[in-house]
């Protein structure tokens, strides 16, 4: 089933622990609420939660809740007395961390996307002036600005550390991130892009040097963990069809990158991103994504799924655990920075 993401998003475990109550008795509870006649504390699907998938033939549903759900059901026990008064306070804080992690996501996609001319100089991680700007997904013009102001502060950027101009281009440091960061984030109208500006200088320091450790695979790297998955899966993990016995005559199996190559490519060469698809699956999906060209990530193809093969209730659970193991591995390279570089 597809579903907004930028409205349902809260998993139904991580609301129980808020909660302080057992998973099961969450599930007791949404079936209690979802039956009651009073519209003042009744809730509904697709208002309050969406149903990602079944465990068991469709025998227990696993929600996504909004914010609205998570408040619902908090207040709820509150007013039955079952759970102690700091619930609402918890699922407040609940709600903190979820939108602190999608901004974190937004920064963190922008990086991986913008980061081609990162280098290291005297020490330092460098980013030019242009990728810095998309990073903070605004004008150059603005971010010149911003520079400016700055300068004029009590703290302005020093230059070779903070930024400076190599082979004719202008570039800066994480340091000289960080002094944008703050600056955008106390002066821009839009508090949402106040919000995102502010989480640059949390984010972009290990996802940068993540980027500058991990070495970019060469193409036969790509296609040797191309060829493995494929004989690993034998068939298309989303339709289930197989190969054609001669030749691949009449079903072609591709090699599809859940995170694509192009802009994920330390990952390019890794099995797990990697999914055995038809290829008119994978060409559908493309179009669907916006054409070949576009950058995409296993979010963009688990929303896919979803919502051209909603019945495909294992297939989904299946993308959703091999996303938990590419942010694990991401996890995982950067534990290996240098301490005091994390």
């Amino acid at each position: 089933m597809s579903f907004n993401r930028r409205v349902f998003y809260i998993e139904e475990i991580s609301l129980a622990e808020a909660l302080g109550i057992e998973h099961r008795e969450l599930d007791e509870i949404v079936d209690f609420l979802q039956k009651e006649t009073d519209e003042d504390i009744r809730i509904t699907e697709s208002l309050h939660f969406v149903v990602q998938g079944y465990i068991n033939r469709q025998q227990y549903p696993i929600r996504i809740f909004s914010r609205e759900g998570a408040l619902a059901v908090a207040n709820y026990l509150d007013l039955q007395g079952k759970t102690t008064k700091f619930s609402i306070k918890r699922v407040v804080e609940l709600l903190e961390k979820y939108r602190i992690i999608r901004i974190d996501g937004k920064v963190r996609r922008a990086i991986y996307r913008h980061s081609s001319s990162l280098v290291l100089r005297n020490e330092r991680h460098w980013l030019s002036r242009e990728d810095v700007a998309r990073i903070f997904a605004t004008s150059t013009s603005r971010l010149d600005k911003a520079f400016q102001d700055i300068q004029r502060s009590d703290s302005p950027m020093r230059i070779n550390e903070d930024f400076g101009d190599f082979d004719y281009a202008s570039f800066f440091s994480l340091s000289g991130l960080a002094k944008l960061s703050t600056e955008l984030s106390l002066r821009l109208r839009s508090k949402e892009r106040r919000d995102y500006c502010k989480r640059v200088k949390e984010v972009a320091p290990p996802v940068v040097k993540i980027l500058a450790l991990s070495p970019s695979p060469s193409q036969q790297d790509i296609d040797r963990a191309v060829r493995y998955a494929k004989n690993r899966d034998e068939f298309c993990q989303i339709t289930g069809v197989t190969r054609d016995k001669y030749e691949n005559r009449l079903i072609k199996l591709v090699g599809h990158h859940l995170y694509d190559k192009n802009t994920y490519r330390f990952l390019a060469d890794q099995p797990d991103n990697i999914l055995t698809i038809a290829e008119y699956v994978s060409e559908d999906f493309h179009q669907w994504n916006g054409g070949n060209d576009k950058t995409c990530t296993i979010d963009d193809f688990i929303e896919y799924v979803e919502q051209k093969y909603s019945q495909k209730h294992e297939v989904i659970l299946m993308l959703h655990n091999r996303r938990r193991i590419l942010m694990l591995k991401l996890t995982q390279l950067q534990r290996r920075l240098p301490e005091g570089q994390q």
